[in-house]
């Protein structure tokens, strides 16, 4: 993968300075205040958006469209350079951040650059332009309001479409010199670049697509800045990554129907600029004189650095159709806890933790992607549908620095039987709950849990999960209770213990694989369908493990025996009704989470409803403040801090519901949960769905 190029704010750092700016951002007022005041409008503004759109039609449009350029971008490249030139543009090709570097500043020293003005780019942002151009001597001004202030502030871009994302009113207030007023601050920017943009002998601009068929370049923006910059100077350069060509215009429409509406809520941005090649007065009848409002030369930088690389890479191909909406920042809970500046590298955000290796080497990414909670909301968001989660873990497997207790928990849960035991004598798991609350289970569920029924029924099997085992066992003990008022033979195998996804989400598939080996031994032999407490180790199980390393023929028997306990206790109550009890009079109200796992993996968002509705439940949905509770696996073990924060995000969407009952089909979530309310001393009740619907049983004693 690329090395970083260098800059001593983006240099290896240690783990105990990046976990003190983590700190430094979790306690600092007023970016907590700009990162909460902003990121859930920015979500709520998208889902206006989309009112008007059909999102998952159009996502689907535009996947297909950006996939199929994939293998066809080096001929695209040549069908640009050949249209470009046609209409007098100049095509350069680099290879890296440093040919790219020294080819712009080539140009500028040719075209006698004093001062340079930039819209926004975050392409040069990649590869350092400014510093260089600044170190020859040239005054580079960004014009982007965002950037503008960045720069100033001698920092960089915090979020891709929003570079200030972090700063509050007053901060631009402190900086300009003015009053905290919007119309203030945009008067006093508007005064000190106005004679920039006239002064200028060069505008640089990125581009948002590269149309092979008409050798133009698409510019999407919001302020009038890309407008001056890109007709005013004399020299007209656009800058942009080889993942930005694109077939046709109608490829470009295509990504208009989605970008704007994905980055800040748009039906269409203020400015869509089309540009192809440098203005000519000949083709335009004398009405604008060359050089006085038009650039005389216009050239395109086509960067390389790790796309290539990239691209032959079957797992991050994809990562190349990205259109750069930021929708995955604005969706990610850890990047509202801690902002762009420790969520990322250069490129920030989930898909900067997929872009850095490739770019800037695989050190810069290795602590700012611990951060990442698997939670896999940017996916979902995401107008092209890039399997960010995957790349992240993938990329995960590679670094190296894990805590000497964090390897240490990943040896001993690895270890089978020995591991269940050492758990029962140590209980490393402790290491994962905040002191107090919570306690591990003694006796485990093994030791409390009574298989049988009839030898006549129809048997089930039970597969616990390890925290529902150790931690949880409440809901295990109601699912059994359920099976067996509807007349079920349950079978409990005593042998089986994890899945592997706490080792796989922590970047150990081998371990992972090895826990994958031994509950599917523990469960073969075992009879009926194989139901599960815990819905994230059902899709682990079924879904995931199939990638952390090669399974037998004997695993995916396994696997497809094996049920999510909601969508199988649904179907209990739904052809059996009278298991549960009425309920006459008003129905209690229970908050409903919706775990990251099972929305997002598995798809269970009205099924959970809808067992507790049977149940005689009125469900309250939790109004969106983050999209994950924070529980992670072994997340809440690296960033504790941050996983905290998130649960505080999660108990105050569950105090606007006004309910005392929360309810999850996750033990990670209802541990974590239950965790944080207790340190806040709240009176909530934190429940199994499974825990609720055994309460309302016909004969609750079954």
């Amino acid at each position: 993968m690329a090395s970083d190029i260098g800059r001593s704010t983006y240099k290896r750092e240690s783990r105990r300075h990046f976990r003190q700016r983590v700190e430094q951002a979790l306690e600092s007022p007023r970016l907590q205040e700009a990162l909460t005041g902003s990121l859930p409008g920015m979500r709520d503004r998208r889902d206006v958006g989309f009112l008007s759109q059909d999102f998952e039609a159009g996502r689907a449009d535009l996947k297909a469209r950006r996939r199929a350029n994939l293998p066809r971008l080096e001929e695209l490249a040549r069908e640009f350079r050949e249209n470009l030139e046609a209409v007098g543009g100049v095509y350069h090709r680099a290879r890296d951040a440093a040919e790219a570097r020294a080819t712009i500043a080539r140009i500028c020293q040719a075209a006698g650059a004093g001062i340079v003005t930039k819209s926004k780019s975050m392409a040069t942002e990649e590869i350092q332009l400014n510093q260089h151009l600044e170190a020859l001597g040239m005054e580079v001004v960004e014009t982007d309001l965002g950037e503008f202030i960045v720069q100033r502030l001698h920092q960089h871009p915090s979020h891709l479409v929003a570079p200030a994302l972090h700063l509050t009113v007053q901060d631009w207030a402190d900086e300009l010199g003015t009053e905290p007023d919007k119309a203030a601050i945009l008067t006093q920017a508007r005064t000190l670049l106005r004679q920039k943009f006239i002064d200028a002998a060069v505008g640089i601009s990125g581009a948002n697509a590269a149309i092979a068929e008409t050798g133009t370049v698409m510019i999407v923006t919001n302020e009038g800045n890309a407008d001056l910059t890109i007709t005013l100077p004399r020299v007209h350069i656009a800058v942009f990554g080889l993942d930005k060509l694109t077939a046709s215009l109608d490829d470009a429409v295509a990504m208009l129907r989605m970008l704007p509406r994905s980055a800040t809520g748009q039906k269409m941005t203020s400015y869509v600029n089309w540009v192809t090649g440098p203005s000519r007065s000949a083709d335009i009848g004398g009405i604008l004189q060359t050089g006085a409002h038009g650039p005389r030369e216009m050239h395109c930088v086509v960067i390389d650095n790790g796309r290539s690389e990239m691209l032959a890479d079957p797992l991050f191909a994809t990562a190349l159709t990205c259109v750069r909406c930021g929708a995955c920042s604005n969706a990610c809970p850890s990047f509202m806890a801690v902002g762009g500046h420790q969520f990322g590298h250069i490129y920030n955000g989930p898909i900067g933790l997929v872009l850095t290796p490739f770019h800037h080497g695989l050190e810069a990414d290795e602590l700012p992607q611990s951060l990442c909670t698997q939670c896999n909301a940017c996916q979902e968001i995401c107008p092209v549908d890039i399997p960010l989660p995957r790349q992240i873990l993938e990329h995960r497997r590679h670094t190296h620095r894990k805590t000497l207790t964090k390897r240490a928990l990943l040896t001993t849960w690895a270890a089978g039987a020995l591991g269940q035991a050492s758990i029962g004598l140590a209980a490393p798991l402790s290491h994962l709950v905040p002191a107090g609350p919570v306690q591990l289970a003694s006796p485990p569920l093994r030791r409390r849990l009574l298989p049988g029924g009839p030898e006549a029924a129809a048997p089930v099997t039970i597969f616990a999960s390890c925290l529902v085992d150790r931690v949880l066992p409440e809901a295990g003990l109601a699912l059994n209770r359920i099976l067996r008022a509807a007349g079920f033979r349950v079978e409990f195998p005593r042998k089986q213990w994890c899945c592997g996804l706490i080792c796989a989400n922590a970047g150990d598939f081998a371990k992972g694989s090895r826990l994958d080996r031994q509950l599917t031994r523990a469960l073969a032999e075992s009879e009926g369908p194989i139901v599960t407490p815990s819905a994230s180790c059902y899709g682990a199980f079924t879904m995931d493990a199939g990638e952390w390393g090669e399974r037998s023929p004997q695993a995916e028997q396994v696997a497809e025996r094996m049920r999510d306990s909601t969508r199988f206790v649904l179907q209990l109550l739904e052809e059996r009704p009278e298991l549960v009890a009425s309920s006459p009079g008003e129905r209690l109200q229970v908050a409903y989470h919706d775990s990251c796992q099972s929305k997002r993996q598995l798809g269970l968002v009205e099924e959970p409803r809808r067992v507790l509705e049977l149940a005689g439940f009125e469900v309250i949905g939790l109004p969106d403040i983050a999209n994950c509770c924070g529980f992670g696996g072994t997340f809440m073990m690296d960033w504790p801090q941050v996983a905290d924060r998130l649960a505080e995000w999660k108990l105050d969407a569950v105090a606007k519901t006004g309910c005392t009952v929360l309810a999850s089909d996750n033990p990670g979530c209802l541990m974590h949960i239950a965790a944080a309310a207790k340190k806040r001393g709240l009176d909530l009740r934190v429940a199994h769905v499974l825990e609720l619907v055994a309460e309302r049983l016909e004969s609750p004693t079954a």
